[in-house]
């Protein structure tokens, strides 16, 4: 029992600790920009709801549509000078990264902007309505799986914040220091793009996985507590909590799936356009790390920025592969396997009067099956541009790609002696 005790505690204590890392994670793309409403506790039933603050967005497009201008007007000219071509390649896709994404930035803030917020609010009562299925409290984000993948993800957009700020540590005038910050502010939000989408899919990991385990361990708890062989037939009363509790268990599922695809359809073509160029540019900086070393005094810093641009993609296709595998979960569980009406001796006592209670768990059996049969068109799928699905194969095909990358610019290094 000791035992069991300190295991929920540490459980309670790590969704705790994840809780309070996505606070300020929102608080940090508040300064950034890029989320530009509010998260406020409803005074009625003190639940968080998200509210518009028509001040502050504009507030937001005015900053990044003065600093995007002056990262046009400043650093695109002296983009243009570099005559290196692979110097000159990498500083375009970052230029072309961040204006595209502050681009699609500002669409969502003014164009999508209460679709935003419906879809942000769906969230919140997705998981106020998983909290009150099961009979324990639960606090804080996720469990274990979530807070690990929480943690490198935060490690990254520590390092990313300490590269990105060192470049302001010595500015050669003010001009230079504006137009330094300016270029900050929006690749940083660039960067945002990649870590909202993980966020997304791994929000919809923990409704799905939360979801799972109460179908998993209390609700089949609950059908077992109907099989009483010797004590006579249940009651109408216990047959309808049941009933009513599967009900909203689809209801919760069919929901995470509505809220999932529709945060897909929103972020899908950003975070395609970010990703695509943020992959290009990882390569190209990979080589001229390996390739033209002696070009970069700081070797260990650039390959903490490979190293993290890597893991940034990673993260987010295991985000994306945790919220897609949570959701084929519930097929395991299937009910047509109860016990419940295996007992030919509990038949005989009751009679002809559970008949209606036999029909009733009939109709919830089916009612279950027919959930899981549904599940194999109205799946939980992410699909990039109707291309391919994201999965558990497409990371070991990125890392096996990256690696047979890597390997031939070394060989290439070799025979060039350049290494």
């Amino acid at each position: 029992a000791t035992s069991i005790m300190f295991q929920r505690l540490k459980k309670v204590r790590l969704s705790i600790i994840t809780a309070g890392v996505l606070r300020i994670g929102f608080h940090y793309a508040r300064v950034i920009g890029v989320i530009c409403f509010g998260i406020e506790r409803r005074v009625s039933d003190d639940s968080l709801v998200a509210r518009k603050q028509h001040r502050f967005k504009w507030f937001c497009l005015s900053v990044r549509l003065v600093f995007s201008t002056a990262v046009i007007c400043f650093c695109a000219p002296y983009v243009a000078e570099i005559e290196d071509l692979y110097e000159r390649s990498l500083q375009c896709i970052r230029l072309v990264a961040s204006l595209l994404s502050a681009i699609c930035i500002v669409v969502v803030q003014i164009g999508y902007e209460k679709e935003l917020l419906r879809l942000v609010n769906s969230f919140l009562k997705l998981f106020r309505r998983v909290r009150r299925l099961g009979s324990q409290k639960r606090y804080g984000f996720g469990g274990k799986r979530e807070f690990v993948l929480l943690l490198f993800k935060s490690v990254c957009m520590v390092y990313e914040l300490y590269c990105e700020l060192s470049q302001l540590w010595d500015p050669e005038d003010y001009l230079s220091l504006f137009t330094m910050a300016g270029e900050l502010f929006v690749e940083i939000g660039a960067l945002m793009i990649l870590h909202i989408g993980f966020l997304g899919y791994l929000s919809i990991a923990a409704l799905y996985s939360e979801v799972n385990g109460f179908v998993r361990f209390e609700f089949r708890r609950q059908l077992r507590s109907l099989e009483r062989p010797g004590e006579g037939p249940v009651t109408r009363r216990q047959l309808r909590i049941v009933e009513c509790q599967l009900d909203e268990v689809i209801s919760v599922y069919d929901e995470i799936e509505r809220v999932g695809r529709s945060f897909h359809q929103l972020f899908e073509l950003p975070l395609v356009v970010v990703l695509m160029l943020k992959i290009f540019a990882t390569t190209v900086l990979s080589y001229e790390v390996i390739i033209r070393s002696e070009l970069y005094p700081s070797k260990a810093g650039l390959w903490g920025i490979v190293i993290k641009s890597f893991a940034d993609v990673i993260l987010l296709t295991l985000a994306v592969h945790e919220a897609v595998s949570s959701s084929r979960m519930v097929r395991q569980f299937s009910l047509e396997n109860s016990p419940i009406t295996d007992h030919k001796d509990w038949h005989m006592k009751v009679g002809f009067a559970i008949t209606t209670f036999l029909i009733s768990l009939t109709y919830l059996i089916f009612q279950w099956e027919m959930f899981l049969g549904r599940l194999n068109f109205f799946e939980f799928r992410v699909n990039l541009l109707g291309l391919f699905d994201v999965s558990n194969e497409v990371i070991v095909l990125f890392i096996s790609s990256m690696i047979t990358y890597f390997t031939y610019v070394v060989q290439y290094g070799l025979q060039t002696s350049r290494l």
